[in-house]
Order: structure tokens, then C-alpha cells, then sequence
């Protein structure tokens, strides 16, 4: 754990080398952010659905930097292509243990200095709504879960590279993935029945969509901890089983 610990702060220390051009990437963020409310806006009007709208949207672009904007596979492509997995290999931890802390630090990093003044940003001049004081915490464990199940989706992305070198494909995959099964940028209940069946069968509505609607108290936070804990043990089980199958096939390309 105490090698762990050590990662995740190194992790959080390169980032911060880069705080200022994050900070200016937040301005973009939050531009985006509303474009999608006036949007929304202008379809819903000035109604309580979509004032609602607005705090579910901007709630989860305050997320994305912590489900789905995380570092192409988990670094491990970069590791790859520069020949430092080999180095991996000898650390007295799996790849598993420490891509898990690496990111750990770099969502910490997110959390502080980029989700945070997305979320206050939009408190302030968006109208989005603040939780009832008795979802603050249901919301902080599934978003905690929901950064988990992300991190293993992104992993596979790594190992990928591991096995075939090249991520661009399905990195595109990834993402479109997610955009279109998350929720991210449009409810749930504004899909059609059948895509809405089969988002909540993958995993990756419930990094997203389900945090946001604990956080607007539409969801049971029962059903959001037992539907998240089942995909991270299956999502975790997969990882350590694909992880072993991946380095028996490692090339190291640099050096």
C-alpha cells in the first residue's frame, strides 16, 4: 500500500507541472458545458425539467474529467512504445497494482483542479442545483465506483497495446462507447427503450449516468452500490486474468 501511496503522488506531482494549461482547458470545458444547457434549454424551456436538465448535465461535465477523460490506456501504450514496461516487470508489484495507483493520482489531481471549479462554476453562474445534504455522500461513493468501473474499461485499452501495439481503434471504440452508453450527455429517460435496456446492461452507465442521478436523488442508492460493486468484481476479475494472457506476448519496442 505504501508503494501505492508513492505512485499516486508522483502521479499527482506531474500532473500539477501542468496546472495552468488545465486550468485554461476547465474555460473550454465549461464552454462546452453551455452549449449543451442552452440546448437543452431551448427544448425543454425554462421548466423544472430543465432546470434539472442543466444540473444533470453539468453535474457530468464536471465528471467527464474523472470517467472518461483519463489517460489512454491507463499509460501503458506510452510505456510500450517507449520500452519502460520492461521495467514494470521487475517493480515488486503487478502492472495491475500500479497502473491502478498511477491513475489514482492523476483523478485525485482531476478531482481538486479540474471537476471541482467546473462544479462550482456552474453552482454559481449555470443555476445548477446543489444535492439534498442526504445524497452528498451516496453521490461521492458512486462517483468513487464509478471512477473504479472507468479505470478497468481504460486498462483493457492498455492491455490492448500490450498484444497489438497501436491503440487508435479502439481508443475511437472507447469513447464512442461511452458517449453513447454512459448517459454523459443525454438522460436516460430521453433514450429510446431499447438503447436505454442496453446501456444499463454495460457497465458504463454506471461510471456516469448512475453518480449523476444518485446526486439528483432519481436513482436507489441500494441499486446503484450492488449494480456498480457487480461490475467492478467482474470488470476486476477480467482485468487480473486478461493481465497475465497480455505479458506472455510483451515486446518491448524501445531501448
Amino acid at each position: 500500500m505504501i508503494s501505492g501511496l508513492a505512485l499516486a503522488k508522483a502521479s499527482f506531482a506531474r500532473d500539477r507541472a501542468y496546472l495552468l494549461n488545465h486550468l485554461i482547458n476547465n474555460i473550454g470545458s465549461i464552454i462546452f458545458g453551455y452549449i449543451n444547457v442552452r440546448i437543452w434549454l431551448s427544448v425543454l424551456g425554462s421548466t423544472p425539467e430543465g432546470y434539472s436538465a442543466v444540473t444533470y448535465l453539468m453535474v457530468n461535465q464536471a465528471g467527464l474529467w474523472l470517467v472518461m477523460f483519463i489517460p489512454r490506456g491507463c499509460y501503458i501504450p506510452n510505456k510500450v512504445r517507449e520500452g519502460t514496461i520492461a521495467f514494470e516487470r521487475l517493480r515488486p508489484y503487478g502492472l495491475l497494482y500500479g497502473s491502478f495507483f498511477e491513475i489514482a493520482g492523476h483523478l485525485s489531481y482531476n478531482f481538486l483542479f479540474r471537476s471541482i471549479p467546473i462544479f462550482l462554476f456552474s453552482i454559481l453562474f449555470m443555476g445548477v442545483s446543489l444535492p439534498a445534504s442526504s445524497q452528498i455522500l451516496p453521490y461521492l461513493i458512486t462517483l468513487l465506483n464509478g471512477m473504479i468501473i472507468a479505470f478497468f474499461l481504460n486498462y483493457y485499452v492498455g492491455l490492448w497495446s500490450i498484444r497489438f501495439i497501436s491503440i487508435n481503434g479502439v481508443q475511437m471504440i472507447y469513447y464512442f462507447a461511452t458517449a453513447l452508453f454512459s448517459g454523459a450527455f443525454i438522460h436516460m429517460q430521453y433514450y429510446p427503450e431499447a438503447i436505454r435496456k442496453l446501456s444499463m446492461a454495460l457497465p458504463f452507465a454506471y461510471s456516469t449516468y448512475v453518480p449523476a442521478a444518485v446526486y439528483q436523488g432519481t436513482y436507489p442508492l441500494a441499486d446503484a452500490l450492488l449494480h456498480q460493486g457487480v461490475w467492478i468484481l467482474v470488470l476486476g476479475s477480467l482485468a487480473v486474468f486478461l493481465t497475465k494472457k497480455s505479458l506472455k506476448y510483451l515486446v518491448i519496442q524501445g531501448g
